[in-house]
């Protein structure tokens, strides 16, 4: 799946429903966990979808507890430099700050930072923006 539009199409498919769509995602990590192991690239996929659905039905410590676990399998996986990795981090980060943990956000945003320092020029605006948001979670601490 993991694509936002695949994603839609399945709460859609739910009528808005994100517990029955969260329901059919975790049925589908489990049978292709099965099938094809946990460190197939499409069941990390489905992983982050999982993330993903939970977050947009405002679950997110639910939503924290299936990122943890997947950035590190895809740390371990795919390394801290590849766009999954690094789409997940982002995502936990935001989770965790929705979840009331804006240190734990900051601690994700500069882990973050570091990956990404070693693929982007210092004045991409990504890097600028992620500077721009851990400064933000520095005050609000």
């Amino acid at each position: 799946m993991s694509s936002v539009r695949d994603l839609e199409e399945l709460v859609a498919a739910h009528s808005g429903d994100f517990g029955r769509a969260a329901r059919e995602l975790r049925e589908r990590v489990r049978r292709h966990t099965e099938l094809n192991g946990a460190d197939h690239p499409e069941t990390l996929g489905l992983r982050l979808d999982l993330a993903r659905v939970l977050g947009t039905a405002s679950q997110f410590t639910k939503a924290v507890h299936v990122c943890e676990p997947l950035l590190r399998d895809q740390l371990r996986v795919l390394g801290p430099e590849h766009d999954e990795t690094l789409e997940t981090r982002q995502l936990l980060a935001n989770l965790r700050y929705r979840a009331g943990d804006a240190d734990g956000a900051r601690a994700e945003l500069e882990q973050l930072l570091a990956a990404l320092s070693h693929v982007l020029m210092p004045t991409h605006d990504r890097i600028t923006k992620l500077k721009r948001e851990i400064a933000f979670l520095e005050r609000s601490s």
